[in-house]
């Protein structure tokens, strides 16, 4: 990847030094190879990012036909967590995994990324991760379990502050491994309906999680899901050039981000009338975006905007300074269309947008 010229490199530091905490930005025009990065290769809380990841081991289940878009998963109530729709949904209802996907992404509804987690099993999204060659992206925590020990549900959890809960997990961790841990949370908590579990939530963090910050950024700095913005763009990079999974595959997954509900991260720095599909991810001092970017005639990128270690003003504000940054990336890397014949527009391989619309 190409060196970021100073004056971008400048520009994007400024804005995030005015933000405060750690910024991370990686980005690249997926025609010329040239990109710009900060903090590139460096860990950081992924939030609901992580369903990306998800996404893409769902799809490549699909592809070798261990599972199929229409078949229907049975919602239960051991299957939900705060931050659903699916939470205040009848237990017995069947979506699809196509059904599913959308609200993972669009939604972020947290109880249908377990549902899809499970199905393709919990050691499969880190196993392709690997076989990708992304070595940073880690996904081990799913919804349900992490927000039971997040809320203080169960003995091994009650009363703790957050940053004695982050060390409870650490110490059963260590001694009993992660499985253990998280099928004992389970185990305990099987009967716990979703309306009991989000009331549970709403009396420890708030019906806003205006509550605690402090204890909540504690346990989400430490033990989120994790990832670089580095291996988060090859990843969406991989999508929009169909090295991930089938081109109908990688469509659909392009087509389903273009979707998402939350537009006030990276889009809201765009230029209108472009075509952006994007994930965003949220938790106790974190900000995220992730988004691929084309339009007819334009040359397509992609630009992955993180923020971590944020106070809870910093956190409120963060959205407004990811879109600047996107602003500036996208100004910089291309965000114009090519000079030049339409038979030349484009010197970098053929992606997806080239054919939405095809699926």
């Amino acid at each position: 990847m190409s060196e970021a010229p100073s004056a971008v490199q400048a520009a994007v530091k400024a804005v995030a030094a005015r933000l405060g905490g750690t910024a991370g930005v990686a980005a690249r025009n997926l025609a010329s190879g040239a990109g710009v990065e900060l903090n590139a290769g460096e860990a950081f809380p992924l939030a609901s990012v992580f369903k990306i990841p998800v996404m893409v081991e769902v799809m490549r289940q699909a592809d070798a036909g261990a599972l199929r878009l229409d078949e229907r998963l049975t919602l239960r109530e051991g299957d939900k967590s705060p931050g659903s729709t699916l939470i205040h949904c009848q237990e017995g209802l069947a979506p699809t995994i196509r059904d599913l996907l959308y609200l993972m992404i669009t939604l972020s509804d947290n109880t249908a990324t377990d549902m899809l987690w499970r199905r393709v099993g919990l050691e499969s999204v880190n196993r392709t991760m690997r076989d990708l060659g992304l070595t940073t992206i880690d996904c081990t925590m799913p919804n349900r379990e992490y927000f039971l020990f997040e809320t203080g549900l169960g003995k091994e959890w009650a009363g703790l502050n957050g940053p004695d809960t982050v060390a409870r997990w650490r110490e059963l961790e260590a001694r009993d491994g992660r499985e253990a841990v998280l099928a004992r949370l389970l185990e305990e908590h099987e009967r716990l309906t979703g309306a009991a579990f989000q009331h549970h939530w709403d009396q420890r963090w708030g019906y806003g999680d205006e509550r605690d910050f402090d204890d909540a950024f504690a346990i989400d700095q430490a033990l989120d899901n994790t990832g670089s913005p580095r291996d988060v763009m090859e990843l969406l990079g991989m999508i929009a050039e169909a090295r991930c999974a089938s081109a109908p595959s990688c469509r659909l997954m392009v087509e389903i981000m273009a979707r998402q509900e939350w537009r006030e991260k990276i889009p809201a720095g765009l230029p209108d009338g472009l075509f952006v599909a994007n994930k965003t991810g949220g938790v106790a001092g974190t900000s995220n975006d992730a988004a691929i970017i084309c339009a007819p005639g334009h040359e397509p990128m992609v630009i992955v905007v993180f923020c971590k270690g944020l106070d809870r003003e910093q956190t409120r504000r963060a959205p407004t300074a990811i879109a600047e940054v996107a602003g500036l990336l996208y100004e910089h890397l291309g965000g114009r269309p090519p000079v030049g014949d339409a038979g030349d527009r484009r010197r970098g391989p053929r992606t997806v947008c080239d054919d939405r619309g095809e699926t």
